[in-house]
């Protein structure tokens, strides 16, 4: 008969609390547990995957029930009837339970009346409820008191990667273990055990790359070791490469000097020989990450350690490429990366998406590039003083789009280059003439005491909603205005009903003013006051203005409604608004 074939998580699972690796804390205290003979009624392990909660749990078990001994064991023989049993995970007294397929309250039941009867073989009866998070609430509350007090010889073991889904009242009725990430070093001295048992060919680097690559996981760093000892070659770095789908660390270095050069062409050539390779945007721009990690890691002048990704012959080339940047231009490559995946693997056509945020890291290292000139860092700064010149003056004259883009300076006389404080507060104390294109000066005596008549009016006539102006026409005034801000008393009546139009009006007011103003209201109690105007001035408002009819509540309401409090603030606003009445029906 043949010997069936274990995989190397099961065929070097550890046997004892000795060889569990990177978990010394655990195994000191379970120890210790045994030698004192305090076995606690339930136990929460939980970690990552791969670090050994479930071979825990077993060899506990079988310290617990080895018969070999007479009591508690921190070394069962694992070659008696029992102990090969666990192993093998056919004991009838050791119930091993996935509560992934099993959360309903009906199978929690079932253990519970399973735990009353004693062991039949073992000393111990011990239930391992592995990823127990995955059990109902129902089935949770369910077991609560059976854990807190459970029959006597028998021990509940909880096993979870997501101990924030577990209750909390399961928790506090367990002695809690945090499985943590084995270390690689670790890992890598584990690895390297197997390999001399099993006779496999392997690079030193290949196996530290495997430790690296399981993310503190043993079984994924086992497996990943068992897949790889079915190639010819052995273990290499290579196939490592391959086999996780791993860009080639030779390509990433072309993708950098590209980008350091600013050669848009050999950028796209590279690309496209990783495509051809086989590798997609994703994994690419994975591997463009590790690398720049690391790149920044050697500006610093680090030695080569556990710290850095890529392997320890890359090293070399990697510290020259470092030499030619700075860590300012890798922290923003950074920053434009960050986001890319999550755009390249929702589009339609990744390709692309990634050649287009590849091609704009050109522009962060040029810009950098630029910023190192002193020449350059003074014509930066008095083009942007332009422009921040030439923006005033567009606001201040209202130039329209197609006149700004022929030059300012055929239009505005030099020595208007430059704005003093007190011309733009003649700007926006007169916006009437600056929403004409009127670009003479005007004195101040010439607008002084009607600009914030003027304004509001200006404010109203841009209004496009005619319900909205007639709204504001009548319940609310302009109470202030200066350079940053614009006040709008309110009606307290019709606040609620203004506020609610806040999107037009505050989009009316910087189409008016620019994008600097910030709209702000204000409640008080308006007076009703009757300018007094000129025959001749009133004429011209007849002609040109339709007569906007102020809005009065009726005095004729009915008796029943005269408790306001019978109507919510919507209806009587409704009926207001339409000059209308509030009826009931039911009168």
């Amino acid at each position: 008969m043949t010997n069936i074939h274990k995989p190397f998580h099961q065929k070097y699972r550890p046997s004892n609390l000795d060889q569990l690796v990177g978990q010394n804390f655990i195994s000191i205290t379970l120890k210790q547990a045994l030698l004192t003979k305090k076995i606690a009624p339930a136990y929460l392990f939980n970690g990552p995957r791969g670090t050994g909660k479930t071979s825990s749990a077993r060899i506990f078990a079988k310290s617990l029930n080895c018969q070999s001994f007479e009591q508690p064991t921190t070394n069962p023989c694992g070659k008696c009837d029992l102990c090969r049993q666990i192993t093998d995970g056919n004991a009838l007294d050791i119930i091993e339970i996935d509560a992934a397929s099993n959360t309903g309250v009906e199978n929690i039941r079932e253990i519970i009346e399973k735990a009353r009867f004693a062991p039949t073989q073992a000393r111990w009866k011990v239930y391992v409820i592995d990823e127990c998070h995955m059990l109902s609430t129902a089935a949770s509350n369910a077991l609560l008191k059976t854990i807190e007090e459970p029959p006597s010889r028998v021990v509940f073991i909880l096993a979870t990667t997501n101990p924030e889904r577990v209750l909390n009242t399961i928790q506090s009725r367990c002695q809690k273990f945090d499985f943590r990430r084995i270390n690689p070093n670790d890992i890598f001295q584990n690895l390297s055990d197997i390999a001399e048992q099993e006779s496999i060919r392997y690079e030193v680097q290949a196996l530290k790359m495997i430790a690296k690559r399981s993310n503190g996981g043993m079984r994924d760093a086992q497996s990943l070791l068992e897949q790889l000892n079915l190639l010819p070659e052995g273990i290499t770095i290579k196939n490592i490469q391959n086999l996780l789908g791993e860009v080639s660390e030779i390509e990433l270095t072309n993708l950098i000097k590209s980008l350091i050069e600013n050669n848009p062409e050999s950028l796209i050539i590279t690309c496209n020989k990783l495509y051809d390779a086989g590798n997609e945007p994703h994994q690419i721009i994975i591997g463009l990450m590790n690398i720049t990690r690391d790149l920044l890691l050697q500006t610093a002048d680090n030695k080569y350690s556990d710290l850095y990704y890529t392997s320890e012959e890359f090293q070399d080339e990697l510290h020259k490429i470092s030499k030619t940047i700075n860590k300012s231009t890798i922290i923003k490559w950074h920053n434009n990366m960050k986001n890319i995946e999550y755009q390249i693997k929702t589009s339609d056509n990744p390709r692309l998406w990634f050649e287009i945020h590849l091609t704009g890291l050109l522009d962060y290292q040029e810009t950098n590039s630029l910023t190192n000139k002193p020449d350059n860092i003074n014509n930066s700064t008095n083009e942007n003083q332009t422009s921040k010149e030439e923006k005033e003056i567009i606001y201040k004259h209202n130039i329209s789009p197609a006149i700004q883009k022929t030059s300012i300076k055929e239009h505005i006389s030099n020595d208007e280059l430059i704005l003093k404080k007190e011309e733009k507060s003649k700007i926006f104390n007169n916006p009437i003439e600056q929403s004409s294109g009127n670009i003479s000066a005007k004195s101040e005596n010439d607008f002084e005491p009607n600009k914030l008549k003027d304004t509001w009016e200006l404010i109203l006539s841009k209004l496009e909603l005619p319900s909205t102006r007639m709204l504001l026409s009548q319940q609310a005034e302009l109470e202030s205005f200066d350079l940053e801000k614009i006040t709008i008393a309110l009606s307290p009546n019709w606040e609620n009903m203004i506020k609610s139009r806040k999107v037009i009006i505050e989009n009316t007011v910087k189409k008016i003013f620019g994008d600097q103003i910030i709209l702000h209201f204000s409640t008080k109690q308006l007076t009703q006051t009757n300018q007094t105007n000129s025959p001749e001035e009133t004429k011209n408002e007849v002609n040109n203005l339709k007569p906007i009819k102020k809005i009065e509540p009726k005095t004729n309401l009915s008796k029943k409604i005269s408790n306001e409090e019978t109507y919510d603030n919507s209806s009587k606003n409704l009926a207001n608004f339409f000059n209308g009445e509030i009826i009931d029906l039911d009168e």
